[in-house]
């Protein structure tokens, strides 16, 4: 492959990329990424594997019946596979449409270098080439969390059927994986969807309804780990009973998570009567956000700033562009760069007309220490002689 074609591919993978980036981004801070959202509404697209769906869902809503879970307690089946299959469905064709542009670059690189060389093929386009790859495989990660903290009862309604699936179906597809550890990271995964739902879909609210939402959730957490711990303790009837207290909360979460996003009017995560009996949550595991997700939500906030920069240098005789490129990169990676967050924060107060507010403040600020401290209402006897009173000039 020459260096000219190598280059022509290279800029379309590059605009591409820098368009699919400018896309999350927006929707990453605007809340409004979606999977399946509009793209569902094309009648071919909602065909895709719908019978499939429909049979799972069937199974598995006959496997609550027969466990004695009760009818009220799971959602419908339509609601159900239309919440599931519209998720389900949007992640692939997002996936498909993110490996496109680096399908483009790897087919014809791989074929050059493989049946058509007639020389050899510089290094750098091999790291070129795994650079691109690493850029399109951070941005899919990207992506899968902007849907996650736009719409986090979808991702719940994700998590709760795999875990129900894991929990009353038997999968023999996967003999080398223990069952415990299937079971564990699935359990996992549903309590950290859980506590992303208590924190991301009540941003809006005041603060009272924040915290409401997330003690609800912790101790629909609490109640899940105790029926957790006596279906992995249990045996014979207590088992049973584990099995089916688990099935009924999950359930019940699943039931409020089905409900599409444009018409979600309610805080409630799970019906009150089946929190009646739930113990207290502990204080030391009801933690914030777990690190690799913090991880992960950090790297990938400074790949979108690398995108945004790369941008700004290729986009073509574009210097306000460009500028705008810069400015939104440096503000994708200032949350997580404390001191870059200080910096963009004390530049917005003096370009935004808090330059004179900010100095009128700092003659108070030196002149606060030279004040003197208010009297208190029953003052030493040292304060008394400092400072007689108007009686005592009048003795």
């Amino acid at each position: 492959m020459t260096r000219t074609v190598f280059e022509n591919l290279a800029f379309f993978w590059g605009y591409w990329t820098l368009f699919e980036t400018a896309m999350i981004a927006l929707l990453w801070q605007s809340r409004s990424r979606v999977l399946g959202d509009r793209l569902y509404r094309i009648p071919v697209v909602r065909r895709i594997r719908r019978g499939a769906c429909e049979r799972r869902v069937e199974v598995l809503l006959a496997e609550l019946e027969r466990r004695g879970v009760p009818a009220e307690s799971w959602p419908g089946k339509d609601a159900l596979v239309e919440r599931w299959h519209r998720i389900v469905v949007g992640r692939c064709v997002s996936v498909l449409l993110q490996a496109v542009p680096l399908l483009i670059v790897v087919l014809p690189f791989w074929w050059a270098t493989s049946w058509a060389r007639t020389s050899a093929t510089p290094f750098w386009m091999f790291a070129a080439v795994t650079g691109f790859g690493v850029v399109s495989i951070a941005l899919m990660a990207a992506d899968e969390r902007a849907a996650a903290v736009s719409d986090a009862a979808g991702a719940l309604t994700v998590e709760a059927v795999r875990f129900l699936e894991t929990l009353l179906i038997t999968d023999d597809r996967r003999p080398q994986d223990s069952a415990l550890d299937i079971h564990g990271r699935a359990f996992g995964r549903l309590c950290r969807a859980l506590r992303a739902q208590a924190r991301h879909t009540p941003r809006r609210m005041p603060p009272a309804a924040r915290t409401r939402v997330r003690e609800t959730t912790e101790r629909l957490i609490a109640a899940l780990a105790d029926a957790n711990q006596r279906y992995l303790f249990g045996e014979g009837p207590d088992r049973d009973s584990a099995v089916r207290d688990l099935s009924r909360l999950v359930a019940g979460a699943l039931r409020h998570s089905c409900r599409p996003r444009a018409q979600r009017d309610s805080l409630v995560v799970i019906d009150a009567w089946l929190l009646a009996d739930a113990p207290e949550p502990d204080a030391a595991s009801t933690a914030t956000e777990p690190l690799r997700d913090r991880l992960l939500a950090g790297a990938g906030k400074v790949t979108l700033a690398a995108g945004l920069f790369a941008g700004a240098f290729f986009f073509p005789g574009g210097e306000a562009v460009s500028g705008l490129l810069v400015f939104a990169g440096l503000a994708s990676v200032a949350p997580v760069c404390p001191p870059l967050r200080d910096a963009l924060h004390r530049a917005k107060e003096f370009f935004g007309g808090g330059a004179t507010t900010g100095g009128t403040a700092s003659p108070v600020v030196d002149e606060e220490p030279n004040r003197p401290a208010p009297v208190s209402p029953t003052p030493c006897a040292r304060a008394v002689r400092t400072h007689p009173s108007p009686r005592d000039h009048g003795r």
